[in-house]
């Protein structure tokens, strides 16, 4: 489960900046997809443009696909100032205007686009970063320009606007998209997720709120705000979307994930001989698994590189006759953890219990990514019919109860509609998955039932 658009932007002090934005943008990115970068080169007053670069990431290591990346010792002026954002496949996520003054890097959906298209008087066509970019356009400056954003535009979104040695860094009133800034002495950051400011060794200030933007003018920062904003939370950052290093919602990713992997070890009710997590979502509830349990964490399964028929390989030498925990975060229709429990009994292992350290995943959310389709088996099967699916011995979850209370005494401010079905109301009916509060997944009613979870 991947997010298909991070956000990046700096503003800073010091001169020849540009590469900061690829150090701030790689913790954020894939092997796959692609980055899109804008800098504003020169001075607005002198007729300074902003130019923009498209760059591939393989691996890990940057390579240019179209223009040429400034180096690090090119002048561009003081303060420097760029945005930046990662794609995911062939996804857009960075649109300039035509007089190249202003530059926006979009990462959301707009619910209103037919009104909005019409107010303007633009083509249906217009990807919906475009529509923000004209309205922002369009308004008497850029304090003016945030507010018709925020009072005009119904949807989920994140967005920073380059405008000059400016950048505006918006938030919708939902909060369900993350954004947050940070500094260092001489720098002001912005980011889909704090793992780019550990990345640079700079402090996370706090999230940008709900409802919210922010204004920028070298280090000098200030907060417009159209109304107080309904701040729902996506619960998936916390289980698969954010990076293990970042703080989500007030909360360490890494520490949360682990609290999952106690809750499944609390209430093992099968003998376990060692844990192998899923790599890479299921490594760290399977550091806490093992460690309640106090049995072995394996490393049994490894990447075997692009083009395998699988992407993993297992290590027969660690599952020979053992009773296996497969510790993963998530499961979507059950085909992969197949091949997975078949690639394991293979090498040796005399039984695979698959462990997820979340409840069903029962439908697809159309906002934060994870995936259209109708292929969730746990919106139409019982345990019994899944754990048919996996091949596994046992599948046990993690129950909604204990997710809950795992959030704490806030977790009505969280949307969990991709585990429960409840989308909030601020989701138009047109886009949510029909017919899934027809009748309760038979999944969530045998957890409830069987009540595997103790208290925490």
């Amino acid at each position: 489960m991947k997010r298909p658009f991070t956000l990046f932007g700096i503003s800073s002090l010091r001169e020849r900046r540009p590469n900061i934005l690829l150090n701030g943008l790689r913790p954020l990115s894939g092997e796959d997809g692609s980055l899109h970068i804008a800098l504003f080169n020169g001075n607005p007053a002198e007729g300074g443009f902003i130019t923009t670069y498209d760059l591939s990431p393989v691996n890990q290591v940057l390579k240019r696909r179209s223009g040429h990346f400034p180096t690090p010792a090119q002048d561009f002026g003081r303060p420097f100032v760029g945005i930046g954002c990662y794609a995911r496949d062939s996804g857009n996520c960075l649109f300039l205007d035509e007089s190249r003054k202003l530059a926006l890097a979009f990462d959301g959906v707009i619910f209103n686009r037919k009104e909005l298209i019409s107010a303007i008087g633009a083509d249906p066509r217009l990807p919906d970063g475009l529509i923000a970019l004209e309205l922002y356009r369009n308004s008497y400056g850029p304090e003016s320009g945030i507010r018709r954003i925020l009072e005009m535009i119904k949807g989920s979104y994140s967005l920073l606007i380059l405008d000059g040695t400016s950048i505006a860094a918006i938030r919708d009133p939902s909060g369900l998209r993350p954004l947050l800034w940070g500094m260092t002495r001489e720098d002001l950051l912005f980011a889909s997720e704090s793992s780019s400011f550990v990345a640079l060794s700079s402090s996370l200030i706090r999230e940008v709120g709900a409802g919210e933007g922010l204004l920028t003018e070298g280090l000098e920062i200030s907060s417009i705000r159209v109304a107080d904003g309904v701040g729902k939370k996506c619960v998936m950052e916390l289980l698969a979307l954010a990076r293990p290093e970042s703080m989500i919602h007030g909360r360490p990713v890494y520490e949360f994930r682990k609290l999952l992997g106690t809750l499944l070890a609390r209430a093992e009710p099968r003998k376990i001989d060692i844990a192998v997590p899923l790599p890479p979502s299921g490594t760290i509830p399977a550091l806490a698994y093992s460690s309640y349990l106090r049995i072995p964490l394996e490393e049994a399964l490894r990447p075997c590189g692009q083009g395998a028929a699988f992407p993993f390989l297992a290590n027969p030498h660690v599952l020979e006759g053992k009773r296996v925990a497969l510790i993963t975060v998530y499961l979507r229709s059950g085909n992969f953890l197949r091949k997975t429990t078949e690639i394991l009994r293979g090498n040796g292992a005399r039984e695979v219990h698959i462990r997820i350290a979340s409840p069903p995943l029962i439908t697809y959310c159309p906002l934060s990514g994870t995936g259209e389709g109708n292929d969730y088996i746990a919106s139409r099967a019982g345990l019994r019919e899944i754990t048919e699916q996996t091949g596994a011995d046992s599948v046990v979850y993690l129950s909604l109860r204990n997710l809950k209370r795992a959030l704490g005494r806030e977790w009505r401010s969280f949307c969990l509609g991709c585990l429960d079905g409840h989308f909030p109301s601020l989701f138009p009916s047109e886009l949510l998955p029909a017919g899934i509060l027809r009748s309760r997944p038979p999944v969530l009613r045998e957890i409830e039932e069987r009540d595997l979870f103790g208290d925490i």
